[in-house]
């Protein structure tokens, strides 16, 4: 069994610098980010393309097995909850970002449950979602976009912008007629 999860996990194509990506977070970190208390991602990230369609509170926190409590005891991700954040991003760390195998498939993951240490979520609600983790934290590409999600409702508040190394609200953005962004002039 183990070698055969481990064949279809192994044929997910790796992640390049090109790779849409996306870091899920509960709702409070989204200021964090916003105030520059945050401005790196680590942990555990998934590709855009393999669960961008997820956006409903209870889908994202079962697919992405985010029903974990912290090293305090609370649940980052309420069980009543409907507002989550995501950042999508690039990254040029791509030789930083590894399968999380445990020992039966030949990795040194260690993180306990939820991690199910095969490279795919715990994910009990039909979703398959292969798992990607970063060694460390890094700083996303420019143009990187945090989101905030509410009833499943999307709403860009930030992009990245590697110069300042933060993420600024959309409200000091501009979009071009060659649908670039720039930072408006003050």
């Amino acid at each position: 069994m183990a070698e055969q999860q481990l064949k279809i996990r192994d044929s997910v194509p790796l992640i390049t610098k090109d790779t849409p990506l996306q870091k899920t977070i509960p709702a409070s970190d989204i200021e964090k980010y916003l105030s520059g208390e945050y401005v790196e991602i680590g942990g555990y990230i998934a590709k855009f393309d393999d669960v961008g369609h997820i956006k409903n509170c209870d889908d994202v926190v079962e697919s992405f097995r985010l029903d974990y409590t912290s090293w305090n005891g609370n649940r980052l991700f309420s069980v009543d909850g409907n507002v989550y954040g995501k950042i999508k991003f690039t990254t040029n760390n791509v030789d930083n970002i590894e399968i999380p195998y445990g020992e039966r498939f030949g990795g040194t993951n260690t993180d306990g449950p939820p991690c199910t240490q095969n490279g795919f979520t715990g994910s009990r609600n039909g979703e398959f979602v292969p798992e990607w983790h970063f060694n460390n934290r890094y700083f996303p590409d420019n143009g990187a976009e945090l989101y905030r999600v509410t009833d499943g409702t999307e709403k860009l508040v930030a992009i990245f912008d590697s110069d300042l190394k933060l993420f600024i609200p959309v409200k000091y953005w501009e979009v071009k007629n060659d649908k670039t962004r720039v930072l408006k002039e003050t």
